[in-house]
């Protein structure tokens, strides 16, 4: 049964990317990070990583508006109605931590698929986390990068990398080009001594396993919701 949760933001982070706060009561579910729910508009489920860890007293998702789809559409016009509030359903998704690891991390984000990656980071973060964390994130346009200043910022803190990588329109942009997944295995000499966490399209994340286990990569050692909901 889908829970009511009333809207604390609804706004624009970006001209296509919308952020989307909804307060969390005090006997709502507990989730662990790195979980989804989905939204409820109608007839129609749509389904977003939350961003931010449990812990906090709201749900913060980051929505990106999809050029000729018509989900996108559907949850643009049903979230420019302003709703006070929204039903959703949650926790979703077995791709979480329930405690912290004993290897280090490499979270890999393609596109929005950065908001799980930033949940998952956020938790280890606040539980000071003793090991290395390597997150990767692989966009088509430098201006996709939206949370880049952040995550900046948190890659100034010791045992933590940022590696930025840009696909697309390579000549507005100084960093890491080509695909994420080369950026990985060109920097990690051994993908075994980590647990992996990869967040994106069905065909991004069995690429990048493939990529991985041809470097002899162990496919136990990854997570990723895609392997849930778009098995192969």
């Amino acid at each position: 049964m889908p829970l009511e949760l009333q809207v604390l933001a609804n706004e624009f982070m970006t001209e296509t990317i919308r952020r989307l706060v909804l307060a969390l009561p005090e006997d709502a579910p507990t989730y662990h990070p790195g979980q989804y729910l989905t939204l409820h508009f109608g007839d129609a489920s749509y389904p977003f990583s939350i961003a931010n860890p449990p812990g906090d007293d709201h749900l913060e998702l980051h929505i990106a508006a999809t050029p000729n789809s018509r989900d996108s559409d559907h949850i643009k016009q049903s979230l420019n109605l302003e709703p006070t509030a929204i039903p959703v359903s949650f926790p979703l998704g077995d791709c979480f931590l329930a405690a912290c690891p004993e290897k280090p991390v490499i979270l890999v984000a393609a596109a929005t698929g950065i908001t799980q990656m930033k949940c998952l980071n956020d938790w280890l973060h606040a539980r000071e986390f003793a090991q290395a964390i390597h997150l990767y994130w692989g966009v088509r346009e430098p201006t996709e990068l939206y949370l880049h200043n952040e995550l900046e910022a948190l890659a100034r803190i010791d045992g933590f990398t940022y590696t930025p990588v840009v696909s697309d329109n390579i000549r507005q942009w100084s960093g890491r080009t080509g695909l994420v997944g080369d950026a990985v295995t060109h920097d990690i000499q051994d993908l075994n001594d980590y647990l992996v966490f990869v967040s994106g399209s069905p065909g991004m994340v069995y690429g990048t396993l493939d990529q991985f286990i041809a470097s002899g990569f162990d496919a136990k050692n990854m997570r990723s919701d895609v392997f849930s909901y778009a098995p192969r």
